[in-house]
């Protein structure tokens, strides 16, 4: 399999249908995204088949933390380009012939992750009604 151009990304910028971005900066750097970001490299694959493989390596390798490893600056932290490239070129030989599983593993980070924002959405629900609740009862009682 082809390896990806992975190049800096500036706005004036036309990204293939085959695009997706990595953030460089933040918390989150090496985080994976369909949308362009002021701070972020772009990956342009050469066929959907590769998109797929590249998007979802790297969401993984996000996800497990991999790319905090790598992080530098103190107060903004930062993912050099070289070092993005390396954890892919590092991570692709083994994740390739475990393609099948590593795909499984993903869906169910999927489901996990839709269960997390419904279980974020129930806790800031409770939240509400429990202000709601204390709110009503001092506002009766003034």
């Amino acid at each position: 399999m082809l390896f990806p151009q992975i190049r800096c990304f500036h706005s004036s910028q036309v990204e293939s249908p085959f695009t997706f971005f990595i953030l460089s900066k933040g918390e989150n750097a090496g985080r994976p995204g369909l949308q362009p970001w002021a701070n972020s490299y772009y990956v342009c694959c050469h066929n959907q088949e590769q998109f797929e493989f590249y998007f979802w390596l790297t969401f993984g390798l996000h996800k497990a933390g991999h790319f905090k490893t790598y992080q530098m600056g103190s107060v903004i932290p930062f993912l050099k380009i070289a070092d993005v490239i390396g954890v892919l070129k590092e991570a692709v030989p083994v994740i390739a012939e475990h393609w099948q599983k590593f795909k499984q593993i993903l869906s169910a980070i999927e489901l996990l992750e839709k269960t997390k924002s419904t279980l974020g959405q129930q806790l800031v629900s409770t939240q509400n009604l429990q202000e709601y609740l204390i709110r009503n009862f001092l506002v009766k009682y003034k």
